[in-house]
Formats: structure tokens, C-alpha cells, sequence
């Protein structure tokens, strides 16, 4: 039996490399503000999502804090690559989108930043409920943004998910 390549990657590298590689291509290719910010995933399994963005001068604001508009990035990006990297197991054609995006902002995030969201198993009842009904569901998902060892940002991000037609 040939293995294709994805088999073989799957084979051969760690999950947070072969992660780290679909981020870059994903971001480099559908979304260039999210590869701009230098985004990287420090773990990944089906019940948690930790991405760290490094702090430069892309996503720095007048004040030398995170720009909000990076710290939503980080948000949307965590959220939706966990929810990406649970679809992607089904082997279903599931369409991913935000429908809607909170956010409380609690401190300044004056270095590289962590955001990470451990409500997996809350997507995964969605991705279910998606593929027994074949309707869009959605659900709020939470997500925090920490620096330094202190939350600075918390989100909330509503998920809808369809099985693609």
C-alpha cells in the first residue's frame, strides 16, 4: 500500500510540528494578516488549543501594547484551528465560521502574547450535532489571552458549523 504525503507526515512528525506547518500554509494562503502576526501553536490535542504570537512591530498599537485588532486574530485563530483540527478527524466536509465575537478587555498585553482555549469537548458535541442533523449549529466558545502569566483579554466566540453540500 502507497502512502500519500499527508500519511506520510502523519507518520514521521510530531502533532505541534505537523500543526505549526498547516497553520503557516492555512495562514500564508486564506488569511495573510493571521501569518503576518507570526502566530505559532505551542500545543494542540482534542481539548485544548495554545497559540503564542510573538511581540513585534506588526501588531504593536500608539501605545507599544497588542492592537486589539491582533489580539482578535489570536482569539478567532485559536478557537477556530482546535475546532479545524477536530473536524479535520471526522474526515466530514464541515464548514467552519464565526457568527459572532466578544471581547472584554482587561490589561494591556505589553509582550508575546498566549491565547488558548481548552473547550473541546463543548466542539465537539457541535461537530456531532452538525453530522447527525446535517443543519448549521452553533455555540459560544470561550478563549483567553495571557501575558506575562495574566489573563489580559477574555472572548467569546460564537461557532457555526454545517455539513458542506
Amino acid at each position: 500500500m502507497k502512502l500519500n504525503i499527508k500519511d506520510q507526515l502523519d507518520a514521521y512528525l510530531p502533532e505541534k510540528t505537523k500543526a505549526n506547518l498547516l497553520l503557516k500554509a492555512f495562514s500564508l494562503g486564506k488569511v495573510p494578516l493571521l501569518f503576518l502576526t507570526g502566530a505559532s501553536i505551542q500545543s494542540i490535542d482534542v481539548n485544548h488549543c495554545q497559540i503564542k504570537m510573538p511581540f513585534n512591530k506588526l501588531i504593536k498599537n500608539h501605545l507599544g501594547s497588542v492592537y486589539f485588532g491582533a489580539l482578535a486574530i489570536g482569539a478567532d485563530a485559536c478557537v477556530g484551528f482546535l475546532a479545524a483540527y477536530q473536524i479535520e478527524k471526522t474526515q466530514r466536509p464541515i464548514s467552519l465560521v464565526f457568527k459572532s465575537f466578544e471581547a472584554q478587555f482587561l490589561k494591556r498585553a505589553e509582550g508575546p502574547t498566549i491565547f488558548s482555549c481548552d473547550q473541546g469537548e463543548r466542539i465537539n458535541e457541535l461537530i456531532q450535532k452538525c453530522m447527525k442533523t446535517g443543519e448549521r449549529h452553533h455555540d459560544k466558545i470561550a478563549a483567553k489571552a495571557m501575558c506575562r502569566g495574566e489573563i489580559v483579554a477574555e472572548f467569546q466566540l460564537e461557532l457555526s458549523l454545517k455539513i458542506k453540500s
